[in-house]
């Protein structure tokens, strides 16, 4: 079974046991959105001229999350700089969260569980039903960081959102290999091998997802201090 990178970003993301997110929602978010404008770059949807994401390629595909993307892009009143997109997306994450979600019980990845935090506060778990596609995406990374396999783009890319994102603890849970990711992690990040015209989109994405975290996590606190 193929997953998106929107898929397996949020598949690492989620505790498979308890079906919570382990990072906040910041870093959840900005995750997300990066993840959603990768993979429109995969795709060869959007390119980026002059720091801004301009659609290239207006068809839709099979999941939600990337129309309601496209659709968005396509009816802005001009083309908007990637950093826009980035904290637009992940405005809009909480909504386009709940269809990738969706979309992974409906193929039988992830269960639901609905309950209630002191009868009165909605609580929505996800647990995994079928670890099976998870254990494929982890063994790749796996693979990859610590084995010396060749990464593709869609490697790369994921290592990319999970580094940002503050989930390579979680991507890689044994202490001894973490702390091996941990010191490579951004060297075999920056070895990408396709096209040049979407490799320095893939760049300017991730520069865009990493200055938006940054801004969310940093400027709060230096606010509040």
């Amino acid at each position: 079974m193929e997953l998106n990178l929107i898929e397996e970003f949020l598949l690492i993301a989620l505790d498979d046991g308890k079906g919570r997110f382990v990072t906040d929602s910041t870093h959840l978010h900005m995750g997300f959105s990066g993840a959603i404008l990768l993979e429109l770059a995969l795709r060869e949807k959007i390119n980026i001229v002059n720091d801004k994401v301009v659609l290239v390629n207006d068809a839709y595909e099979k999941e939600m999350v990337i129309n309601k993307t496209i659709d968005m892009i396509k009816t802005s009143e001009k083309d908007r700089k990637i950093k826009y997109w980035v904290n637009k997306l992940s405005d809009n994450a909480r909504q386009m969260k709940d269809d990738t979600l969706k979309g992974l019980m409906n193929k039988g990845i992830l269960g639901k569980e609905d309950s209630k935090i002191l009868w009165i506060i909605p609580n929505t778990k996800y647990p995994t039903q079928d670890l099976t596609v998870e254990n494929k995406v982890r063994q790749r990374l796996h693979d990859v960081m610590l084995k010396g396999a060749k990464a593709n783009p869609r490697d790369v890319m994921l290592l990319s959102l999970i580094d940002v994102s503050e989930l390579t603890k979680e991507a890689f849970r044994d202490k001894e290999e973490y702390k091996i990711v941990k010191t490579k992690i951004k060297e075999v990040t920056q070895n990408i091998e396709i096209s040049q015209v979407v490799n320095r989109t893939i760049r300017d994405i991730q520069a865009a997802v990493m200055i938006a975290v940054m801004a969310a996590v940093i400027v709060p606190t230096l606010t509040s201090s």
